[in-house]
């Protein structure tokens, strides 16, 4: 007998029962929606913490610091000879040193003195490149020793010498409104502190006049900038060697590099460039290695959400068993007639697995439908509600549950799947009934 003769005989059998068919498709819907709402959520919260580390995070940007041995080992500073070795890693396109000099450095303007000083040499020429932005001002100085770049909580860090904070206010939107320094008008010096161990005081020397070039946008993806004062970084080199210069009894600064940003071709690459570096004794951190970190924890988190789900499955697929059962019991006399005309016994046993098939696709097909329905009302909702607590940035979407396309390939495949192997048992059982008996029996 030919498959499409099978399978048109067992869709006019379910259709002959009408009733059980119904109530068994819907037991194998409700195992669907529970297996597919159940993963989709491990999916949606999955696909809402990438989304977050891609609009927070650079995922191609590799952080190298200083390599620390073990005990009675050397570390592996970070000079230019580690600079060197980054830059001929393969697929690094660029790499950017930072040196902190907030240690060496006194900012002030006026009465007032930057406090807790967070100040960076980085090269000014690479900024822009890696995607800083400014509020106000421009990138390119004409003369890069004297031209800083603040964050815009900058201001809010200085204060005179009895400890009195400079005054500001902000708005409804945290934008500093009202302070007494104005950075792109006001004059500021940039000295290196001097400290006389004997006498336990401190004074400054080399003061010279800078210049704010501009008010750096935050943007955490590239750094924390917003407390943040960036220098040249041969000028903050230079800033180094004259705090040693001018402090020859206290502890030598080192000019190594506090740690380089090391920006990969593409994220697929990160690991391996990782890899590289760990080998040469240098430490790295990425966003990408944390990111994957989570994914791994994620899919723990699928596979829990989806074994609850898969209870109602299996208690579907006992429907399923018990509602051919019965068609085996019910149709013993056309079991019989078909073995009497001389029906191949693995052709009956095919048309039970059709009709089991059938009600597994039927009911994967429409707990697909309904599932994707109560996902996008489940988002719809949330959103709404994370909206209105202001809680959420502007183009960043919540996610309660997604349901992608292999997802729901999967749903149905494995709804098919299981109503054939329910179907298994009642199909053997039809082939093991005798065709005399049969038809003597009805």
């Amino acid at each position: 007998m030919k498959k499409s003769d099978l399978f048109l005989m067992a869709l006019r059998n379910l259709k002959n029962r009408k009733t059980r068919t119904r109530l068994t498709v819907i037991g194998v819907i409700i195992g669907t929606c529970a297996i597919i709402i159940m993963v989709s959520i491990g999916v949606g919260i999955d696909k809402m913490v990438t989304e977050q580390y891609s609009s927070d995070s650079s995922l191609n940007k590799v952080t190298v610091y200083e390599g620390y041995a073990e005990e009675g080992g050397r570390d592996i500073p970070l000079d230019d000879k580690a600079l060197e070795f980054l830059q001929s890693v393969e697929h690094v396109e660029m790499v950017v040193p930072i040196i902190d000099a907030g240690s060496y450095v006194t900012i002030t303007r006026g009465k007032y003195s930057m406090q807790y000083a967070e100040i960076k040499g980085i090269d000014f020429d690479a900024m822009e490149k890696i995607g800083f932005k400014l509020t106000e001002g421009s990138f390119g100085a004409s003369d890069k020793s004297s031209t800083v770049y603040f964050g815009k909580e900058v201001v809010t860090n200085f204060a005179d010498a009895q400890g009195n904070s400079v005054k500001y206010k902000y708005d409804e939107n945290y934008e500093i409104t009202d302070c007494e320094i104005d950075p792109m008008k006001d004059i500021f010096f940039m000295s290196t502190p001097v400290y006389s161990q004997a006498e336990g005081t401190s004074s400054v020397a080399n003061e010279k006049r800078i210049k704010v070039g501009g008010i750096i946008k935050n943007d955490y993806k590239i750094d924390y900038s917003s407390y943040a004062v960036y220098v040249d970084i041969e000028t903050a080199k230079q800033l180094i060697r004259d705090y040693n210069k001018l402090n020859p009894s206290g502890e030598k600064a080192k000019l190594n590099y506090s740690n380089v940003w090391v920006y990969v071709d593409e994220m697929a690459n990160v690991k391996d460039v990782q890899e590289k570096i760990l080998q040469s004794g240098l430490g790295s951190y990425s966003d990408e290695e944390e990111l994957e970190a989570t994914k791994k924890i994620m899919k723990v988190v699928q596979l829990v959400l989806g074994a609850i789900g898969a209870v109602s499955m299996l208690v579907a697929a006992f429907g399923i068993s018990n509602t051919m059962v019965m068609s085996v019991y019910e149709r013993t006399k056309e079991i019989g007639i078909m073995k009497v005309i001389g029906c191949d016994i693995n052709d009956i046993k095919a048309m039970f697995l059709y009709e089991a098939g059938i009600i597994g696709l039927m009911g994967g097909v429409i707990g697909i439908i309904i599932s994707y329905i109560i996902s996008v009302i489940a988002n719809a909702v949330a959103r709404g509600v994370v909206s209105s607590m202001d809680a959420m940035d502007e183009g960043f979407k919540v996610y309660v549950s997604s349901i992608p396309p292999w997802l729901a390939l999967l749903g149905i495949g494995f709804s098919v799947l299981v109503g054939v192997l329910a179907g298994i048992a009642p199909a053997n059982r039809s082939v093991r009934v005798s065709a005399l008996t049969a038809i003597h029996n009805e």
